[in-house]
């Protein structure tokens, strides 16, 4: 009886230990159901530095979470000097636009392949359109999630999501997003020879930030 009563216990706490490691790898393994953008309000210093054919030296730039309305559609607007780039809610880049003219737009907008998790492979087509020159330019992008780690800025550290993008127009980017504040907080983008501009690089950091709670 007492022996069997042993086994029992034994195998009780076994089962209990591989449940609590499952749920403790469960409550570890990083899942961004969606896109969520900082609140209205919230605002962000960014540092960069260009090289080749993104241009040269430093620079810092200030953006402010706004909204506006673009052919009818409600839209999220990103504002930095000059321009603004408006995307759906889900996150999706739908064009950038300065004070008097369109710049660029894409057709289909493009986004991410939520939910982010690591591992996750995705590949979409779209089309750019540069609107100076009326030239539209189709390309397909393709993205991974290779990592949910700390990552360390002037502004701090911060969790985010490690996606590497690749494009058919040339170009190479390692992102940085965190699903906490709504942004990327790093960023190294990277065109390649392939790129009808040259080859080129620009490193992003985030340098302050006013996220609205």
């Amino acid at each position: 009886m007492t022996s069997n009563l042993n086994s029992t216990l034994k195998a009780a706490s076994a089962g209990l230990a591989i449940a609590l490691t499952v749920g403790a790898c469960a409550e570890l393994t990083p899942r961004a159901e969606r896109y969520v953008p900082p609140p209205l309000g919230s605002s962000w210093v960014l540092t960069q530095h260009d090289t080749g054919s993104y241009g040269s030296g430093d620079k810092t730039i200030a953006l402010q979470r706004g909204e506006r309305i673009w052919h009818g559609e409600k839209l999220i607007s990103f504002a930095y000097p000059g321009a603004a780039l408006l995307a759906r809610p889900d996150g999706a880049w739908v064009t950038i636009v300065g004070r008097r003219r369109q710049i660029v737009s894409w057709n289909p907008p493009v986004n991410w392949d939520y939910p982010l998790e690591v591992g996750k492979t995705w590949t979409k087509s779209s089309s750019v359109t540069i609107h100076a020159t009326k030239r539209t330019i189709p390309f397909s992008y393709t993205g991974k999630v290779e990592a949910y780690e700390d990552v360390t800025v002037p502004a701090g550290t911060f969790k985010a999501f490690k996606v590497h993008a690749t494009t058919t127009l040339g170009e190479d980017d390692t992102n940085w997003f965190s699903p906490q504040l709504g942004i990327f907080v790093k960023r190294h983008r990277v065109r390649t020879a392939k790129s009808a501009r040259g080859p080129g690089t620009r490193d992003v950091e985030l340098a302050s930030q006013d996220i609205v709670k």
